[in-house]
């Protein structure tokens, strides 16, 4: 299954999706919010969300093939009409839930 790391990507950006940035009644996103390293459970692969100049960038380190050698791709985060997502092939909604943080 070539999608497969894909698939696992998406699985983790939307288990992340209870941790990030949710506005519905705020004008804009405040990203600085969301930046920082973000640990993830139950074997996902860990995520990064850091601003890079005027762009805000998501690093996923994913552990691939017999070796489990660590595979980072780093992705774009892109705001269209108050909402966060992700362009890995396909769109990976992003959003935050501040009282599931811990």
């Amino acid at each position: 299954m070539r999608n497969r790391p894909l698939m696992r990507l998406a699985v983790c950006l939307i288990s992340m999706a209870a941790m990030i940035l949710q506005s519905c009644s705020e004008s804009g996103i405040d990203r600085d919010k969301i930046c920082g390293t973000w640990t993830s459970v139950e074997g996902r692969p860990d995520v990064l969300v850091y601003k890079e100049g005027e762009c805000y960038k998501v690093t996923v380190f994913s552990r691939s093939g017999r070796t489990r050698r660590l595979k980072p791709q780093t992705y774009l985060l892109v705001e269209e009409n108050g909402n966060l997502f992700v362009n890995t092939g396909y769109r990976v909604d992003v959003s935050y839930n501040e009282a599931a943080d811990v």
